[in-house]
């Protein structure tokens, strides 16, 4: 129930510019220090950004991944609007991939771009190997958020399936990973959980606001060490 979830304070809203400027600089820092390990093996990673973001967003975050041996992309397709359009076109873009060179997918996505990770997981689950969702309120996408309004003023006048919005809390059938914050100063972490925990579907705990949640360090160890599972 939306009322079981409340927004984030306004301590945590109004210092989310601030903070990530700090993750920034921090991540910056450490890409220039880490020693990286190859645990990828040129493995295909495509990393989705959040609402109202673009692939310049998770740059840091895909550096590191490269640096790691993956074989790493944004999604290529501006930035994400939060339109189904461009779900259905990440859907396509994923499968077609798969078809050409029959390997899975990973796929890693920030806010409302984990949502849109775990819809695809869904859809085809034979081209995606796992998800990795960062700060992403799949289990209620309608509780009260610093996030929702903006949603809402993207995509009104459009009529969005709700047979569609009940279902995105299931889980996908492939290995997930929900890494969430207390920190979190857009949207509650307790949205960004998966509902029921089993050997192939997790939550974990971060360090991060919101908006800075595709350069933190932190959370770029906790994905490494997902990774190499």
């Amino acid at each position: 129930m939306n009322s079981e979830i409340e927004k984030p304070s306004f301590f945590l809203h109004l210092t989310e510019p601030f903070r990530v400027v700090f993750e920034i600089v921090k991540g910056w820092l450490f890409l220039k220090k880490y020693t990286f390990k190859n645990i990828g093996k040129n493995q295909r990673i495509i990393v989705v950004p959040g609402l109202l973001s673009t692939d310049f967003a998770t740059n840091l975050l895909r550096q590191f991944l490269q640096k790691t041996g993956f074989n790493v992309s944004g999604w290529e397709m501006g930035m994400n609007l939060g339109r189904l359009d461009k779900l259905n076109a990440l859907i396509k873009k994923v499968d077609e991939e798969y078809q050409s060179n029959q390997e899975k997918i990973i796929l890693i996505g920030w806010s409302m771009g984990g949502i849109f990770a775990r819809e695809v997981a869904k859809t085809i689950p034979h081209a995606v190997k796992r998800v990795i969702t960062i700060g992403s309120p799949f289990t209620n996408v309608n509780a009260p958020s610093y996030a929702k309004w903006v949603f809402e003023v993207l995509n009104k006048g459009v009529k969005i399936d709700e047979v569609f919005m009940k279902q995105l809390p299931n889980p996908a059938g492939v290995r997930t990973l929900a890494l969430y914050s207390k920190a979190d100063g857009i949207v509650s972490w307790r949205a960004c959980m998966e509902l029921i925990e089993d050997e192939n579907h997790e939550n974990k705990e971060v360090f991060s606001g919101h908006f800075g949640m595709g350069a933190n360090p932190g959370i770029m160890q906790a994905i490494e060490t997902e990774l190499s599972s």
